[in-house]
């Protein structure tokens, strides 16, 4: 039986959920940014070895992933199900990042053995993390909008730290001899912000919906109705495609502004991308709030595909933009990105709430922390695909490690840039057309759900 303690979920319980938004921005697009350009720019590391190196871990997360949903989901203290792992993880997390960084100087085969071993711990130690955290947040209210709100919190402090991450190639050039030197310094401030505002959440919320009789869910049989559900499947092949072709795109931007607009210069190419993302960074928080709005009054998946619009138009407006005649004009594609994209990644973290609630009407069973693990898998393997598409794509282009600026390999990867990611943001708007669940359907699941759950409280009564 689960009671649902409110509806109206308070501001202040919205923000303290949110600021671990900013810890997991670090983990997962911290690392992105600076992989390629710390060991491949840096260390002279072949880009596709490392892409295939990144994408190993992958294997391990096939089986932590849902281990640590089903165990979760299990666990019954009064701590809650998720907010002792939110906390172990965030520590766990803060301790491992700065050894990200510090590779020992041997052969291109001994880093990359190094390399592989401290992600895979990494990957464990960001599963017990990041699957409980995001569970954590299908949970607190059961509400369609309320999700949207809460979630919404979560991306005002990962915008805060996307603001930065965008920043962090200069300031590892800024804070070293070079930017090997200078990560070994970045990466101990963002272990210290990893660890100060992961472990808020796991310190001061409450699971606001409490499972009290639920029977201990099953992990194959729970790993079985996610893959049974087409609303899930649909989501996260839409999720996959956006997330690989636009993150496998967006790390050409760096190489773009070294290779292709500014001739080879790589401080002004680092200060460039700061700039530009950060303000494409601006437009996402007014995404985000246009977006919250146009879901409350359209829906969530009317919502999604307007922001996926938006993102493609700001895709194809880059052949214009990326010019050296002109650096700065790459900012205005960076707006109209920004602007749809973060409505996209708020509205799949919310959509994935109202799937929770679709799975409890055909099996009986709350089962957050497996859902919250399938898509944190996912999730895992579009980037997996990213740095190995990244590295073939670089290798597409022309490019050659240690290699002098040459425009014709810069204007290949403009191009390559423009049509991967206009490309796959168009396929994922339209599998998102065939979306089921809208504002109809899950309000329909949620009232036959709560009528459920009343009957339940009454029937020993009587």
């Amino acid at each position: 039986m689960t009671k649902h303690l409110i509806e109206r979920v308070k501001t202040s319980t919205c923000a303290l959920y949110g600021t671990a938004g900013l810890a997991d921005t670090f983990l997962s697009f911290g690392i992105t940014t600076l992989i390629m350009p710390i060991y491949n720019i840096g260390l002279g590391i072949d880009a596709v070895l490392l892409g295939w190196a990144l994408a190993i871990p992958r294997v391990i997360d096939a089986i932590t992933d849902p281990l640590m949903g089903n165990i979760s989901d299990n666990t019954r203290s009064r701590f809650g199900r998720r907010r002792q792992y939110v906390f172990a993880g965030a520590v766990l997390c803060a301790i491992l990042f700065p050894f990200i960084w510090t590779p020992p100087d041997a052969s291109q085969n001994v880093v990359l053995a190094y390399f592989i071993g401290i992600m895979c711990l990494h990957s464990i130690f960001y599963t017990i993390f990041n699957v409980p955290y995001t569970a954590l947040g299908y949970e607190i209210t059961p509400n369609y909008d309320e999700r949207t709100r809460i979630y919404a919190w979560r991306f005002y402090f990962a915008t805060m730290a996307g603001a930065t991450t965008h920043w962090l190639y200069k300031l590892c050039l800024m804070a070293g001899e070079d930017e090997v030197a200078g990560v070994r310094v970045v990466s101990w401030i963002i272990a210290a912000i990893v660890l100060g505002f992961g472990i808020i959440p796991a310190l001061f919320t409450r699971e606001q919906e409490v499972v009290q009789d639920q029977e201990k869910v099953n992990l194959f049989k729970a790993v079985g109705s996610t893959l049974r559900n087409r609303p899930f499947i649909l989501l996260m092949t839409a999720y996959t495609i956006i997330v690989t072709t636009y993150f496998s795109a967006g790390a050409l931007i760096l190489y773009i502004n070294i290779f292709h607009i500014f001739g080879g210069d790589k401080d002004a190419a680092g200060t460039m991308t700061g700039l530009s993302g950060s303000l494409g960074v601006v437009a996402a928080f007014v995404g985000m709030l246009v977006m919250k709005k146009v879901s409350e009054a359209t829906g969530k998946k009317t919502a999604m595909i307007i922001s996926l619009g938006i993102a493609i138009l700001g895709g194809l407006s880059a052949w214009f933009t990326l010019t050296p005649n002109m650096p700065y004009l790459q900012i205005l594609s960076s707006l109209i990105m920004g602007m749809g994209s973060m409505g996209c990644w708020l509205l799949v973290s919310s959509i994935l709430g109202d799937v929770c609630d679709d799975d409890e009407l055909n099996t009986g069973l709350r089962q957050e922390g497996v859902y919250s693990a399938a898509s944190g898998f996912v999730n895992k393997i579009a980037f997996a695909f990213t740095a190995i598409t990244t590295g073939y794509i670089l290798k597409m282009s022309g490019y050659v490690e240690g290699m002098d600026p040459d425009p014709e390999v810069g204007l290949k990867m403009k191009v390559i840039f423009i049509s991967v990611q206009s490309l796959g943001l168009l396929v994922g708007l339209l599998v998102m057309v065939l979306f089921p669940i809208g504002r109809t359907r899950a309000e329909e699941t949620r009232r036959i759900l709560d009528e459920r759950k009343k009957a339940d409280t009454a029937s020993p009564q009587s």
